[in-house]
């Protein structure tokens, strides 16, 4: 961090009261927008004084005040928005920025979001920090019974092969042990990845080619270009041959927030046609 940053950063904490350690939050800043969409659902969005930019869901949180990206959040924003509680899914881009928020005294409660395990966890953990546990658990069963609707919709269909596309240059798509690999399980298909050996692996055509998808499933930034060119001279593959390559909304797909029935229902729609 700059110099000047520092300056900034202590300037805006000396001002500010000191953060409650203790008792219910009444000031959050959600430093990602899964756990921006939990806290909603959880019926505490008005709790919310900041956020990240890529909050977007609901509508109400298109008025939060930013407080930096998802991958590089601004500590001095943080800050100045004097929250009791921050919430945050880690990752390498913004580690520094949570400790140097941590090291400022502001409570941070970290939740991981890779499997439907996590999400369930994480929104209890959330619900009784927010100090609303009924809440969390009913949240809890409205995702496990979305959930459970996809699946009884797919019951007793072909599971066809899919690969799930997260970025193109380089190929990278969702392989096993990863959230979207349970959803696309719930939503009746087969990730042809799963075995990879890594949660996103790098792929190239040619193994795209021996893995000999059904379906792709192209979740990728600027998806509806790429797929046009990226995998036109797969002749071989059954997704090539049948048209079935699919443009998703990465926004949909990725969220690891209460809209994951929603998004299981997406890929059952992608993966059955219909």
């Amino acid at each position: 961090m700059r110099l000047g940053a520092l300056l900034v950063a202590s300037a805006l904490i000396a001002c500010a009261p000191p953060p409650s350690r203790a008792g219910r939050p009444e000031r959050v800043v959600s430093l990602a927008p899964s756990l921006t969409e939990a806290i909603y659902a959880l019926g505490a969005g008005d709790r919310l004084v900041g956020a990240c930019a890529q909050c977007d869901h609901p509508d109400a949180a298109k008025a939060l005040p930013r407080v930096g990206g998802y991958l590089a959040p601004s500590v001095e924003l943080v800050l100045a928005a004097r929250p009791d509680l921050v919430v945050v899914v880690p990752s390498p881009g913004n580690r520094e920025a949570v400790r140097a928020v941590e090291r400022a005294g502001v409570r941070v409660l970290v939740l991981q979001d890779r499997t439907l395990a996590d999400l369930r966890a994480g929104i209890s953990a959330l619900a009784t920090a927010l100090e609303v546990p009924d809440a969390g658990e009913r949240l809890v069963g409205e995702v496990d019974a979305g959930l459970a609707a996809v699946r009884a919709r797919v019951n007793g269909q072909a599971r066809p092969r899919v690969l799930l596309v997260v970025g193109h240059r380089p190929l990278i798509v969702a392989g096993g042990g990863t959230l979207q690999d349970e959803l696309l399980t719930i939503a009746g298909g087969t990730n042809v990845a799963a075995d990879a050996g890594a949660a996103w692996p790098a792929f190239s055509v040619e193994m795209v080619a021996a893995r000999a998808p059904d379906v792709i499933l192209d979740a990728a930034m600027g998806s509806e270009k790429g797929s046009r060119t990226l995998f036109q001279e797969l002749t071989g593959v059954p997704a090539v041959q049948k048209g079935r390559i699919v443009t998703l909304d990465p926004d949909v797909i990725f969220r690891a927030g209460p809209r994951v029935p929603e998004a299981a229902g997406v890929l059952a729609a992608a993966i059955h046609g219909r």
